[in-house]
């Protein structure tokens, strides 16, 4: 049986996909040099370690053609945050089916960027020829990294989640409208996913699009996250179709191992 309700979803990426995709527009007229300041600066030696494997990561992306960046401000991961916890509060509206998938389709809904740390850098990248956009958020977990206990349990929840996800709720049905619409505005949409394993991470690929029409218009997302020296990392991507090519999965792993290999350096 269906439950019911109404709830605008972002699915983890994804907690800031809407960042992601306004800081990308608001970077198209940031030129090199100015993307490249934004960078250094976030790589000198007082420079947090987060930082500097956000911007590590970020950097290897500009060499693989993303050439419009924009770090997001304190102000950006508030709104982000009070976001994030007014969908919290309406997990209970949510329309998923089978109805055993709605507690992991929420829990998805998370990224480092809402961890309990004080130590959290997201850095959003797109490029003038990719009808999307791409982030890697580094946050520390452990209290040595400004993080907490409740940062780690955030992280494993969420690596439960894409488990769960990906082995038992990988082809389900939701319903997605704003609140304002009436209840004949809503649409359903099929939503399917794939583990993601690479050298450096786990994740996975999720794609949604109406249930009446498959080849309508399509949302992609990707995630690869992993631990590391007291952190968590997570590059990801959302936008069109392309994100499923095999071409974002490889960029995706080696964003995210220059950012480990900046945390070896940074310890």
């Amino acid at each position: 049986m269906k439950a019911h309700g109404k709830l605008i979803l972002c699915l983890g990426a994804t907690a800031a996909a809407v960042l992601a995709l306004s800081s990308c527009s608001s970077a198209d007229d940031q030129d090199d040099a100015g993307a490249e300041t934004q960078l250094e600066n976030l790589l000198t030696a007082d420079a947090s370690a987060d930082q500097q494997a956000a911007a590590a990561g970020t950097s290897k992306a500009m060499e693989l053609g993303f050439d419009q960046i924009q770090t997001a401000s304190d102000d950006d991961l508030d709104v982000v945050r009070q976001d994030a916890q007014e969908r919290a509060g309406n997990v209970e509206d949510m329309t998923v089916t089978p109805e055993s998938c709605a507690k992991p389709i929420a829990q998805l809904d998370w990224s480092p960027i809402l961890a309990d740390s004080e130590s959290i850098t997201r850095i959003d990248f797109g490029r003038s020829n990719f009808n999307g956009a791409g982030s890697i958020e580094v946050a520390g977990i452990t209290e040595d990294t400004g993080g907490s206990p409740e940062a780690t349990e955030q992280v494993a929840s969420h690596q439960q989640a894409v488990t769960d996800i990906t082995t038992d709720c990988n082809d389900i049905t939701m319903m997605l409208a704003d609140e304002s619409e009436p209840d004949w505005a809503e649409l359903e949409y099929t939503f399917n996913a794939e583990p993601i394993e690479t050298d450096s991470g786990s994740g996975l690929l999720w794609q949604r699009y109406p249930s009446d029409d498959a080849e309508g218009q399509t949302t992609t997302a990707m995630t690869l996250m992993t631990q590391h020296e007291g952190y968590v990392v997570m590059v990801a991507f959302i936008g069109e179709k392309e994100i499923a090519d095999d071409e974002f999965t490889d960029i995706g792993e080696t964003v995210l191992s220059t950012a480990i290999a900046q945390l070896d350096e940074a310890a």
